[in-house]
C-alpha cells in the first residue's frame, strides 16, 4: 500500500473474516465489535464467517490476502498459536505469519460442570468418579480440549472419554443434558453458571478466574497443563504502519465502547485487554511456545 493510499485508507468497505460459524458466540462477539469499529473507521466492516480446520481455514483465507487493509482477520489467538501446528506434518502458518492489530479480550478458559453433581473442583470430581470407577467424559468444541482432556488422565492418574463437537453451544448442551461431566471452555458457559445450573471447576489458565475465584487452578490441584488465548484483530504480513496505525486506533476505541463491554465483560466474563505492538508479539510468542511444549508433553499420537 503506497502512503498516499494509506492517507485515504479506508475508502471503501473492509471485510472482516471470523474463523467460526455463524450464530455462536465468536461470530456475534466479531459482528459487535465490527459495528464499533466503523465508528472509527468511517466505512462498513463486512464480516464473513469461515468455520473449519479448527479454526485454520479463517486464518489461511487472511494469510493469503492482500495486505492492502480491506481483509483483516478476528480469531482466538490459540487458533494461530496451537491449531496451524496441532497434528501437522507441516505447519500451516505461525504466529510470525500475520501482522496483529490489538486484542480485545482475555478470554479466561475454564473446564465447567454441571452443578449438583457432588463436586465442586476438578480434584473432586476425580476423587469421586475414581470412587465409583467411573471415567472422565470431557466434551469440548476446538483448540486444544482434547490434550486437556490427556492431560486429567495423566496428571490426576483417570481414565477419560474426550468427545470433540462443533461450536461452544453444542458443547453446553451435552454438558447440560448430563452426557457428559466436563466441557473446557471460554465464554459459553457463563449464562448457565451465572443462573446456577453448571459450575466452574477449574481455571486452565495461569490464574484463577476472579468472575469465578472459588475454582483453583488446573496447577493448583496438581496438573501441569495450562492454555491461554486472547481474542484479537489480525491481518495479512506486510501491512503498512499508516493502515494499521488507523486499525489499531479503532480496535482501542472499540475496547471501550459500551456494546462490546456489555457482551465480552459483563456477558461473557472476558477481561477487556486491549494488548498491542512488541507486548502483543511477546505474548503470541510464549503462547506458540506454550502449546508446542503442550504438544509434545499431552499428544497422544492418534
Amino acid at each position: 500500500m503506497s502512503s498516499a493510499i494509506a492517507a485515504d485508507y479506508p475508502n471503501k468497505p473492509v471485510t472482516m473474516i471470523v474463523n467460526a460459524g455463524a450464530g455462536g458466540s465468536t461470530s456475534g462477539g466479531a459482528r459487535i465489535l465490527a459495528k464499533a469499529m466503523e465508528a472509527t473507521l468511517g466505512q462498513p466492516i463486512v464480516v464473513v464467517s469461515k468455520p473449519g480446520g479448527s479454526g485454520t481455514k479463517g486464518a489461511v483465507l487472511v494469510m493469503k490476502a492482500k495486505s492492502d487493509g480491506y481483509t483483516i482477520g478476528f480469531s482466538y489467538s490459540h487458533n494461530l498459536a496451537f491449531s496451524g501446528q496441532y497434528k501437522r506434518k507441516k505447519k500451516l502458518f505461525t504466529v510470525s505469519s500475520f501482522d496483529y492489530i490489538g486484542s480485545i479480550t482475555d478470554p479466561r478458559i475454564s473446564i465447567v460442570s454441571l452443578a449438583g453433581r457432588g463436586w465442586t473442583t476438578l480434584a473432586g470430581m476425580v476423587k469421586k468418579l475414581k470412587a465409583e470407577g467411573k471415567p472422565v467424559r470431557l466434551v469440548y468444541s476446538g483448540g486444544p480440549g482434547r490434550l486437556i482432556g490427556n492431560a486429567i488422565r495423566r496428571d490426576f492418574n483417570i481414565d477419560t472419554k474426550i468427545i470433540r463437537v462443533r461450536g461452544g453451544g453444542k458443547s453446553m448442551q451435552r454438558v447440560l443434558g448430563g452426557h457428559v461431566d466436563i466441557v473446557y471452555t471460554g465464554g459459553a458457559h457463563t449464562p448457565y453458571t451465572d443462573a446456577g445450573k453448571t459450575v466452574v471447576i477449574a481455571s486452565v489458565d495461569e490464574s484463577r478466574n476472579p468472575d469465578y475465584p472459588d475454582a483453583p487452578t488446573f496447577k493448583e490441584m496438581g496438573g501441569k497443563a495450562s492454555t491461554t488465548s486472547l481474542q484479537l484483530v489480525y491481518v495479512p504480513k506486510g501491512l503498512s504502519n499508516a493502515a494499521k496505525a488507523k486499525l489499531s486506533a479503532a480496535v482501542t476505541a472499540a475496547s471501550k465502547n459500551a456494546n462490546v463491554d456489555k457482551l465480552f465483560r459483563k456477558n461473557l466474563k472476558m477481561r477487556i485487554l486491549n494488548l498491542k505492538g512488541s507486548a502483543l508479539n511477546k505474548y503470541l510468542a510464549t503462547e506458540e511456545k506454550l502449546y508446542t511444549d503442550l504438544i509434545a508433553s499431552y499428544d497422544d499420537k492418534k
